[in-house]
């Protein structure tokens, strides 16, 4: 025998013992890691459903005509409402002196002021919550190295994100506060849009720490990917053409409370009559921005059909599942919409309205979530 197998063997349980230790390390390390990611990806998803509770609150902020209320930008000592009857008055008395207090509200008495002024508190308030939700667990899950970083990068990018939205929020209620008694409908769909990407993008994190690589590859045509992205990007349109009908002067929503025709007309008359001659007032005129609406509308219910029939030929699992729930939903979000518009006589009414913004989000979501998992798979031409 041997000396060379004379040593193996004798080594042979330490050599064992060490590749056990080894590989229960290496399990070890995994299992924290996916532990970790399951963390970071509930944390994320806490954050989209805040954002998600947000744009509601600023929907009915919107819709009962309260974005106004409040007429400074105080970040630290308006976290406190007014807490006695003389402070009531001296911010209703700033309020009378703004264009919607002189203009639209002169009768209004303290306790109408009371009504409007706590939903736009309340959407502050909300807002002010965001940082110290993302900015402790960020400092704790970075001392503790439990975020890679990529992600670190991506969450800075959050964090600069959410500042420019406040910023823009207030800009969009100052729009309102100089000369004329509402906000500009432009700040409003930028500020929209902006919670709505913001939204989509933690939540396209979130998914990642929980999917971690487990997604499984899927032979698909290029024309189905891009079928999924074109579905994505128009509903994000849509979003903002939705904010043009709750906003501005006076809502589009409210000027042809009719369907299946706009009016008495399928295309109004003066759908291109411009305000001024400048391309953009097209977004002021009323009956442009519902023909926009509906016509985008019964698109996207004929892409998504059009990809759901696809996806029942072509894939199963994760695709087939968020695709199944995006026709259901782009059906139901129709059925609000147009409940909404029949019901918006004199004005929106704010739970149909609401409830249709809602579900204007979840098919964002839902969209977006559909575009991750196309992202994974494989692709042939």
């Amino acid at each position: 025998m041997s000396k060379q197998f004379l040593v193996t063997r004798k080594f042979q349980p330490e050599i064992c013992k060490a590749l056990q230790f080894l590989c229960a390390r290496n399990f070890m390390v995994q299992m924290t890691s996916s532990s970790n990611k399951k963390i970071i990806g509930w944390w994320l998803m806490i954050g989209v459903i805040m954002i998600f509770l947000q744009v509601l609150i600023g929907g009915i902020t919107r819709l009962t005509e309260s974005g106004l209320s409040i007429t400074e930008w105080n970040v630290v000592m308006g976290t406190l409402p007014p807490m006695n009857d003389a402070e009531w008055k001296k911010s209703f008395d700033e309020y009378k002196q703004s264009p919607q207090g002189k203009l639209l509200n002169t009768d209004m008495t303290v306790s109408g002021y009371k009504n409007i002024f706590w939903w736009e508190w309340i959407h502050r308030l909300w807002a002010r919550t965001f940082f110290p939700v993302f900015l402790i667990p960020f400092i704790y899950f970075l001392l503790k190295k439990m975020i890679e970083k990529k992600l670190i990068w991506n969450l800075l990018f959050v964090f600069v994100f959410g500042g420019v939205q406040g910023v823009l929020g207030w800009y969009m209620v100052s729009s309102g506060l100089k000369d004329v008694p509402w906000v500009s409908p432009y700040f409003l769909c930028a500020h929209l849009l902006l919670a709505s990407a913001l939204m989509g993008y933690l939540l396209w994190l979130s998914i990642e720490q929980f999917d971690a690589g487990k997604t499984e590859p899927q032979v698909q045509n290029k024309t189905t990917q891009i079928l999924g992205r074109s579905i994505l990007a128009i509903v994000f349109i849509q979003l903002g053409f939705g904010a043009f009908m709750a906003g501005g002067v006076a809502p589009a929503a409210l000027w042809y409370p009719t369907w299946p025709r706009i009016g008495m007309n399928w295309i109004p008359e003066n759908v291109f009559v411009l305000s001024n001659p400048q391309w953009h007032t097209l977004l002021e005129n009323p009956a442009f921005v519902q023909l926009v609406h509906r016509s985008i509308a019964y698109l996207l219910v004929i892409l998504i059909f059009t990809f759901w029939l696809r996806s029942r030929k072509n894939f199963s699992g994760d695709i087939r599942i968020v695709s199944n729930g995006l026709l259901a939903m782009i059906f139901i979000q129709a059925t609000l919409g147009i409940i909404t518009l029949l019901s918006s006589i004199g004005s929106v009414p704010v739970l149909w309205g609401v409830l249709h913004q809602a579900g204007g989000l979840i098919t964002f979501s839902l969209a977006l979530i559909l575009v991750y998992f196309l992202s994974k798979k494989k692709i042939y031409r």
